[in-house]
């Protein structure tokens, strides 16, 4: 029997984001790029994934860090992908914030205690874990 290869290529029209430097925000971008089988520098990608993340502790994920970090609940119901855009730049404009006023550190290890009082549920008040 032959051996058969299929190919798979993917083309996305603009291919310049990649070539021009364009940063890419989001919560696990790495796996979802890997999805698509998509390569894009390291250098061109903002993943809250790791920016909100401690050595040798779990990933925490995108609905628990809205929840604690902005104060709101997402994806009751069904997967919005522009939420989640939008929800990951927000994180990442609030780690920002708290880096320059020196508080991220604190704050981080703050949501990892939390999370392991409350079993990482969400929509349970801060103070009451």
């Amino acid at each position: 029997m032959d051996k058969i290869e299929i190919h798979c290529c993917f083309v996305f029209p603009p291919l310049s984001f990649f070539h021009s430097g364009c940063i890419f925000v989001g919560h696990g971008l790495s796996q979802d790029f890997a999805a698509v089988n998509l390569f894009v520098p390291p250098d061109q990608i903002i993943d809250t994934v790791e920016i909100y993340h401690q050595a040798n502790r779990r990933n925490i994920s995108l609905r628990f860090l809205v929840n604690y970090v902005l104060g709101r609940d997402m994806q009751q119901d069904v997967h919005d992908s522009v939420e989640d855009a939008r929800a990951a730049f927000e994180l990442y404009v609030r780690a920002v914030e708290l880096k320059r006023e020196g508080k991220f550190e604190r704050y981080l290890t703050d949501i990892y205690e939390f999370g392991q009082k409350s079993d990482w549920k969400v929509g349970l008040d801060k103070g009451s874990g």
